[in-house]
C-alpha cells in the first residue's frame, strides 16, 4: 500500500517521449508481467501517461529492490523523466551480489533492455549529475555487449556537451565509471583531464584517488592532470583512506609517472597505519612502490611484518605481488618469504600461469630456498605449459635456473612448448631461456636448434647482456650453431664499448 499512498491524489499531465517508447516499454518488459510480485498488485492502476515525476523520484528513492524497480518502471516508465531514469538507475546499482543481482543480470541484463532503450533515448535531456550518476551505476552492474556499448557511446556524447557543468565528483565518478566498465572512450578521457587538472583544489581525497585510478587504468597519458593530482595528494595523504592510498600510489606506478614527492609522502603515512590496510591494499602498496622504483624501507618493513601475519588473508595475485615487490626492491623479509612460501605451496592449484611464473621468479630473485614451494609449482606447471606466454615459460625456466631447484619433467614440458612459439619471444626471454636450460643442464636439442635460427635474425634487437648470455648458453651447452655465433660475433663487435666486463668475458 506505500506506493498507492505516496501517489495518491497527486497525478497531473507530464510530456509525452517518443511515440514508439510505451509499444517497446510493453514487449520488453513482459518478463516481470509473468511473475508479478506483491509489490506490483499494490500499484495503482493509472494512465502511464499521467504520474508527478517528483512523486515517482521520492517512490524510486525509498524503494530498495530490483524488482521494484523495474516494476515501477514497467508500470510509469513513459512518465519518466531524466531524474527519474538516472535515480532508477542507481537503485539498481546498489543492488549486492546474490540472488537478486543474478536475477537482475540474467541473460545479459535482457531485463533492463526497456529502461537501457528509454535511457539512451532521453539522455540529451539529462543534466551532468544524471549523466555521472548513470555512468556509475551501469559500471557498478559490469554489463557488456553491443546495446551497453551504444548506451556508453551516448553517455560519452552528453558528457562532452556539458562538461564545464560537472562537478569535480561528478568528473572522477565518469571516469571511474568508464574505466570500470572498459569503454575505450579517448575523447571523453581528453577531456576530464582538461577540467580536473585546472579544478585540482576542489577534488576531495576519494576523487583524487578515483581519477588517478582510473586514467592508469585506461592507459591514457595525461601527465598534465598526472602532475596536478601529485601536487595536491602530497600534502593531503593525511585525508586519505587506506584503499586510497593504496589505489593512488598503484595508479602512478601503473602509469608510470614518477611523483617522488607523494611516493614519499604515501610512504610516511603509510608505515604508520599499515594494520588499517586490507590485505590487497598491503600487496597493491609494496607493487607500486616496487614499480616505480622508489625505495621506502619503513615502509616495507611494516608492510612484511603486518602481512606476514596474515598472509592467509591474501589470494594468489597478492601472494604473489607481495613476493614479487620484495625481490624487486631487493628488500629482505626472510619471515615474510616464509609463511609466503607455505601458503602459496598448499595453493599453488589456484594460481594462474602469470602467478605461477612470478612467484618463482620472487623466490628466486630473493635466493630464498623454498624447496616444497617449487616442488608445488612444478606438480601444477608442468601440465600447463600451454596456458603460458612466452614471458612465463622465459620466467619459470629462469627461476627454476636460478634457485638450482632440478624440475627434469617441467624443463621437458617447457622445451616442448617453447621450441614452436620462439617468434613470440621477446629477445630477451630467448636469451633467458637458453641461458636457463644450459645452467639446468637440461639438454632440449630442438629448442636451442629454434633459438638459434630465431635469435640469428634478430641479432640487433639483443642487448649486450642478452649477446653474452646466448653465446654463453650455447657455449656451455655444447650445441653448434656455428651462424648463430657468425651473427654474435659480428654484432657484438661493432658495440664492445657497451658491454660490461663480465659480458665480454662470457661472450668470449
Amino acid at each position: 500500500m506505500r506506493f498507492a499512498l505516496l501517489l495518491a491524489g497527486s497525478l497531473h499531465a507530464c510530456s509525452a517521449l517518443t511515440p514508439s517508447w510505451p509499444q517497446r516499454a510493453r514487449r520488453a518488459s513482459g518478463v516481470l508481467r509473468s511473475n508479478p510480485s506483491s509489490v506490483t498488485a499494490a500499484l495503482p492502476k493509472v494512465n502511464p501517461s499521467t504520474p508527478d515525476p517528483r512523486t515517482l523520484n521520492g517512490l524510486l528513492t525509498k524503494t530498495t529492490t530490483a524488482r521494484e524497480l523495474l516494476e515501477l518502471h514497467e508500470q510509469y516508465g513513459s512518465a519518466f523523466n531524466h531524474v527519474n531514469l538516472a535515480t532508477c538507475w542507481s537503485g539498481l546499482g546498489r543492488v549486492r551480489a546474490g540472488g537478486e543481482r543474478r536475477w537482475l543480470l540474467t541473460d545479459d541484463g535482457a531485463r533492463l533492455d526497456a529502461l537501457r532503450e528509454q535511457t539512451r533515448e532521453r539522455l540529451r535531456t539529462f543534466g551532468a549529475r544524471q549523466v555521472s550518476n548513470t555512468a556509475h551505476a551501469l559500471a557498478k552492474l559490469a554489463l557488456r555487449g553491443a546495446a551497453l556499448a551504444s548506451l556508453w557511446n551516448e553517455i560519452e556524447r552528453a558528457v562532452l556537451a556539458c562538461r564545464s557543468e560537472f562537478t569535480p565528483q561528478a568528473l572522477a565518478n565518469t571516469a571511474w565509471a568508464f574505466a570500470t566498465a572498459g569503454h575505450a572512450a579517448p575523447a571523453l578521457f581528453e577531456a576530464i583531464a582538461e577540467e580536473a587538472a585546472v579544478r585540482m583544489r576542489e577534488l576531495n581525497p576519494q576523487d583524487l584517488a578515483n581519477t588517478a585510478w582510473a586514467f592508469a587504468t585506461v592507459g591514457y597519458a595525461a601527465p598534465a592532470l598526472f602532475e596536478a593530482i601529485a601536487a595536491e595528494a602530497a600534502g593531503r595523504v593525511r585525508e586519505l583512506n587506506p584503499q586510497e592510498l593504496a589505489n593512488t600510489a598503484w595508479a602512478f606506478a601503473t602509469a608510470g609517472h614518477a611523483a617522488p614527492a607523494l611516493f614519499k609522502a604515501i610512504a610516511e603515512e603509510t608505515a604508520g597505519r599499515v594494520r588499517e590496510f586490507k590485505p590487497q591494499n598491503l600487496a597493491n602498496t609494496v607493487w607500486a612502490f616496487a614499480t616505480a622504483g622508489h625505495a621506502a624501507p619503513a615502509l616495507f618493513e611494516a608492510i612484511a611484518e603486518e602481512a606476514a601475519g596474515r598472509a592467509h588473508e591474501l589470494n594468489p595475485q597478492d601472494l604473489t605481488n607481495t613476493a614479487w615487490a620484495f625481490a624487486t626492491a631487493g628488500h629482505a623479509a626472510p619471515a615474510l618469504f616464509e609463511v609466503i612460501a607455505e601458503e602459496a605451496a598448499g595453493r599453488a592449484h589456484e594460481f594462474n600461469p602469470q602467478d605461477l611464473a612470478n612467484t618463482a621468479w620472487a623466490f628466486a630473485t630473493a635466493s630464498y630456498a623454498a624447496p616444497a614451494l617449487f616442488r608445488a609449482i612444478t606438480e601444477e606447471a608442468a601440465g600447463r605449459v600451454r596456458e603460458f606466454k612466452p614471458q612465463e615459460l622465459a620466467n619459470t625456466a629462469w627461476a627454476f635456473a636460478t634457485a638450482g631447484h632440478a624440475a627434469p619433467a617441467l624443463f621437458k614440458a617447457i622445451a616442448e612448448e617453447a621450441s614452436g612459439r620462439v617468434r613470440e619471444f621477446t629477445p630477451q626471454a630467448l636469451a633467458n631461456t637458453a641461458w636457463a636450460f644450459a645452467t639446468a643442464g637440461h639438454a632440449a636439442p630442438a629448442l636451442f636448434e629454434a633459438i638459434a635460427e630465431e635469435a640469428a635474425v634478430r641479432m640487433r634487437e639483443l642487448n649486450p647482456q642478452d649477446l653474452a648470455n646466448t653465446a654463453w648458453a650455447f657455449a656451455t651447452a655444447g650445441h653448434a650453431a656455428a651462424a648463430l655465433f657468425e651473427a654474435i660475433a659480428e654484432e657484438a663487435a661493432g658495440r664492445v664499448r657497451e658491454f660490461k666486463p663480465q659480458a665480454l668475458a662470457n661472450t668470449a
